[in-house]
């Protein structure tokens, strides 16, 4: 209790004066009768006795907080309002609407310490008071720690769980949210501590067991199959291989984790993620699905890479492939719906009784309503999300049918999430059809990642800088990489990270801007350079195994086969996976769900220009025409066109070039087009070629498609 923002006088805060005061606080319109307050404080005195209590309790708060404070009208006693603040009823009208500001608000039990012996009723009072604030407090700090969490800010969320439990010590939702936070956080032993910890209290205090929704929560945390990745526990990693903090990101994530769980319980809904590279899109991505998994709702993800696009209906033949043709419900859908999809979708023929096959060539439309009836069958046994990262290299017939399966799923709690660039010039149109009617026909919105502002990059620096713990030499480096990164995260990240690694750098970049300089100044080394710098540290700490994996792994694009690369480093395919796997944990690969991928194209460019010397590049180029030349699909021989284009050049690499391009056209390719038309003019060099009508036939009709790299048919399920 304060008093013009200083303590009380003493004889205010005397046990049944400060009673009388909170009780009046308390009631309706801050006032109560007499005879109920002589009955409530003093009962166990005659009342001629008990009046005079009250009448010089009354008075000797007057004397201490003003005469206009306690005001009698008749038989009555009222407080007043008057610069009146009580954080009980601030509480109360915050718990709804603001849960935050309502959790801060807890500081301890209500009235803690204080107890009236002789007063019963006032203890009957005081106890139902406590006990209504205890419940509401730890639904108050539920929800605030889930709002901690959709920020991405699981500590802050596990701390509320620990006080909604200190409040409610058989509360399911506090410890829900306790397994929840640190399952995010990579601590899934703390999480399981947490359920058997809170099981074993049940039964100790109750004689009870947690709910099954709360054991099926736990046993998803124990399998970790629903975290991205194959469940590697981020509490077991070594320090250096934590994922960077996340900052300046938590109004997007509260977003996007909100649109999504809005979805999952109501009805469909489309989240569109944008950004530039670099800027955190797949992160965001991974950690709505990590989520929606770790809730127990079911989970399908593609990531096409560029050579997808010309394959129409790849996506969705990847989307059955991470997990929509093995979910539960597919068993119950439209057999005929079924039918139609295993025309495109090998994986659905066996589940498919006959019916419903194509006749012809495929209609977007159709197929759209086709999957829509077999998602509204797997949404029957339990919410389901569908994601697509890297959506701009996703086939445009794939992307047109998911955006009309949403438009007929009202009602049906189905979630489809497409991580993209921003740039609309640079997306398939059918993807910049299904962005328009976000927001329109289909419910849903689109959250825009930008770069990180000063404030962000300046956590970053603490996070990722303690070699700098001085506040000074933060703000130069926070600064600099303003400057250098333009906020982007993923350079930012890898500036820091090549910094703690390169420690005979790190005197130079803080002593920059030198003494009489600007911040115009140039760093002592670039952003890029120090990037490649980065990469190459962190490649020579490999095994010499792994190390030949990835330099392999360079020269054979950005979706790395283990039987290519086996072909090549003369290793057994096991031996390449278990490779693969170490670089995973190196940061240098990522595995998207279905295989594994650079994380970024200038980390091939970086090993295959740093790696190795030109000797062994030439090499490893060779193998690969070699080993590529036994292969008819079409990737594979374009793939070998580019690099016959660099090791043999011939009027032979020309034809071939040209050859795969003129598929690729006959497919709908165009993007393949266009790179073997590319290779087949580096093939010639400064020859001129045989057949320029050709050639030039070729391009027009390359870049004939309209949009980016969209497929100018829909018609075929090519591969």
């Amino acid at each position: 209790m304060k008093l013009g923002g200083q303590p009380p006088p003493a004889n205010v805060l005397w046990r049944k004066h400060l009673a009388l005061l909170v009780y009046l606080a308390l009631s309706p319109e801050r006032t109560r009768a007499r005879d109920h307050l002589l009955g409530l404080l003093w009962p166990e005195k005659p009342q001629q006795q008990a009046r005079h209590s009250l009448n010089e309790a009354v008075r000797r708060l007057r004397t201490s907080l003003g005469p206009e404070r306690l005001m009698s009208r008749g038989e009555t006693l009222t407080l007043s309002d008057v610069a009146l603040t009580v954080d009980a009823l601030a509480f109360q009208a915050s718990v709804a609407a603001r849960p935050g500001e309502a959790a801060a608000l807890l500081r301890g039990d209500f009235l803690e310490g204080l107890h009236l012996d002789d007063a019963p009723a006032f203890e009957e009072w005081a106890a139902r008071e406590a006990g209504g604030f205890r419940a509401r407090g730890a639904a108050v700090l539920v929800a605030a720690g889930d709002d901690a969490l959709a920020g991405g800010e699981p500590g802050e969320a596990e701390e509320c769980a620990r006080r909604a439990l200190a409040l409610d010590v058989h509360g399911e939702p506090g410890v829900r949210l306790l397994m929840r936070a640190r399952a995010v956080r990579g601590d899934v032993s703390g999480a399981l501590a947490a359920f058997h910890d809170f099981t074993a209290r049940l039964a100790a205090d109750l004689d009870e067991q947690p709910s099954s929704e709360l054991a099926a929560l736990a046993d998803r945390v124990r399998s970790r199959r629903w975290r991205r990745g194959g469940g590697v526990s981020l509490a077991a990693r070594p320090e250096e291989e934590m994922p960077s903090p996340l900052v300046g990101r938590e109004t997007e994530h509260r977003e996007a984790f909100g649109i999504v769980a809005e979805g999952l319980r109501t009805g469909p809904r489309v989240l569109v993620i944008t950004g530039d590279p670099g800027t955190g899109r797949s992160r965001l991505l991974a950690e709505c699905l990590d989520r929606v998994a770790l809730e127990g709702s079911g989970v399908a993800l593609a990531t096409p890479l560029e050579s997808d696009s010309d394959a129409p209906w790849s996506t969705l033949r990847s989307l059955a492939r991470g997990g929509l043709a093995d979910a539960p419900g597919v068993i119950a859908a439209d057999p005929e719906a079924l039918g139609l999809l295993a025309a495109l979708v090998p994986e659905w023929g066996a589940r498919a009784r006959g019916g419903g096959a194509l006749r012809g060539q495929p209609d977007h439309a159709e197929v759209g309503g086709a999957l829509a009836r077999v998602l509204r069958a797997v949404a029957d046994e339990r919410p389901f999300a569908l994601a697509v990262d890297d959506a701009h290299w996703a086939d445009g017939a794939s992307l047109a049918a998911l955006g009309a399966a949403l438009g007929e799923l009202a009602g049906t709690p189905v979630v489809l999430l497409l991580c993209t660039l921003h740039e609309v010039e640079r997306l398939p149109r059918e993807l910049v059809r299904l962005r328009g009617e976000v927001g329109r026909r289909l419910p849903g919105a689109t959250v825009r990642l930008g770069p990180l502002g000063d404030v962000e990059l300046r956590r970053l620096v603490e996070a990722l800088a303690p070699w700098a713990p001085e506040p000074e030499k933060q703000d130069r480096l926070a600064r600099r990489l303003a400057l250098e990164t333009g906020g982007n995260p993923f350079l930012a990240v890898t500036l820091l990270r090549g910094l703690e690694e390169a420690s005979t750098l790190r005197g130079d970049v803080l002593h920059w801007p030198p003494r009489g300089g600007t911040t115009e100044s140039p760093l002592p080394i670039s952003v890029p350079n120090l990037v490649r710098m980065a990469i190459v540290a962190r490649v020579s700490t490999l095994g010499e195994a792994d190390r030949q994996v990835i330099r392999a792994a360079s020269v054979a694009g950005l979706a790395l086969e283990p039987e290519l690369l086996a072909a090549l480093v003369e290793r057994p395919v096991a031996a390449i996976e278990e490779s693969l796997t170490r670089l995973e944990r190196d940061r240098l690969v990522e595995f998207d769900g279905r295989r594994f991928v650079f994380p970024a194209r200038l980390v091939a460019e970086v090993v295959q220009s740093e790696c190795l010397t030109p000797g062994q590049r030439e090499l490893l180029r060779k193998r690969a025409a070699v080993e590529l030349a036994r292969r008819s699909d079409l990737e594979s021989r374009v793939l070998r066109a580019e690099i016959l284009a660099q090791v043999a050049p011939s009027r032979g690499a020309y034809e071939d070039a040209v050859a795969a391009a003129q598929d690729a056209l006959t497919a709908g390719a165009e993007r393949s087009a266009r790179r073997s038309l590319a290779a087949a003019q580096r093939a010639l060099g400064d020859t001129p070629s045989p057949d320029p009508a050709t050639l030039e036939d070729l391009r027009r009709r390359s870049r004939g498609g309209g949009g980016r790299g969209g497929d100018k048919q829909n018609d075929g399920a090519g591969d």
